[in-house]
């Protein structure tokens, strides 16, 4: 009897746990509903892209072609591309916000605990740069899963990695050459409203959390940005491009964040000349 109790109450628990994550995340069960709205349709030609009916003939262009770019870039960055996120485009704030909490920025990452992915664009995310910057989010949480992901990778890192391939604030130069003429320096006065503010920067300890890292106002959400490309571009002139997969894979095998992080490096200085 005590057996059956127990097998009774891990399938409630079962059963709220879902039920509990969609009321606190109702834009969860939004993304999960997009395929049958009549608010959205699929993207030609896409596979798993989403765009609102009110999106414009050029508007969709613009969007296949971005995320095209966009992922020929991830492919490049990590070597192959696993990620199957859906991406659902919201060319009217009104929409982003039901979509993506708040609505802020540009683009957003939604993750669910059982594996599902979507990256929401809003108003100003029909651009490669802000399409990248997502794919390479759900790329680490289709490489690590959602619970690896959000109890061991800091925020930091998981934030500089999608700088690397978001040129609005990192160099190309740092991996790859500039795939796209659209690209232009950041620091060209076409960029200048995306520069980082002159302060000290954070340490790398208080940005660990998703609450640290984006709880501030905006200029310490902007030198957490800072902060986190500084750090995974040095890191990554020293590991190379391929320390990033390897990095991934040993954290999938068991390995600690930290320690692979920086054994990485070490053995990458140890066989420099």
């Amino acid at each position: 009897m005590r057996g059956y109790v127990l097998v009774r109450y891990c399938l409630l628990l079962l059963i709220a746990l879902p039920i509990g994550f969609l009321w606190l995340y109702p834009q969860v069960l939004w993304c999960m509903r997009v395929s049958t709205s009549a608010d959205f349709k699929l993207l030609a030609g896409t596979g798993k892209v989403y765009v609102s009916r009110t999106a414009t003939a050029k508007q969709q262009t613009q969007l296949r072609h971005h995320t095209q770019t966009a992922l020929d870039r991830i492919r490049r960055f990590w070597g192959d591309r696993r990620g199957q996120a859906t991406l659902i485009y919201c060319p009217a704030q009104a929409d982003y916000e039901r979509y993506c909490a708040g609505g802020e920025g540009a683009g957003c990452s939604v993750g669910t605990p059982w594996g599902t992915s979507y990256l929401v664009l809003g108003p100003d995310g029909n651009n490669t740069d802000v399409i990248a910057h997502e794919l390479c989010h759900d790329e680490l949480f289709t490489r690590l899963g959602w619970w690896r992901v959000k109890r061991q990778i800091p925020q930091w890192f998981n934030e500089g990695l999608a700088l690397m391939v978001d040129y609005r604030f990192s160099n190309p130069s740092v991996w790859e050459q500039p795939d796209s003429l659209e690209q232009t320096s950041p620091s060209s006065s076409e960029n200048a409203s995306l520069s980082f503010p002159q302060r000290p920067m954070l340490k790398l300890a208080d940005l660990e959390t998703t609450r640290e890292f984006f709880g501030g106002n905006y200029t310490h959400t902007l030198l957490a940005y800072q902060t986190a490309a500084d750090e995974v571009a040095r890191w990554l002139a020293v590991v190379g491009r391929a320390g990033v997969p390897a990095l991934t894979d040993a954290i999938s095998n068991g390995n600690e964040f930290g320690e692979m992080y920086r054994q990485l490096e070490r053995t990458k200085r140890r066989v420099k000349p």
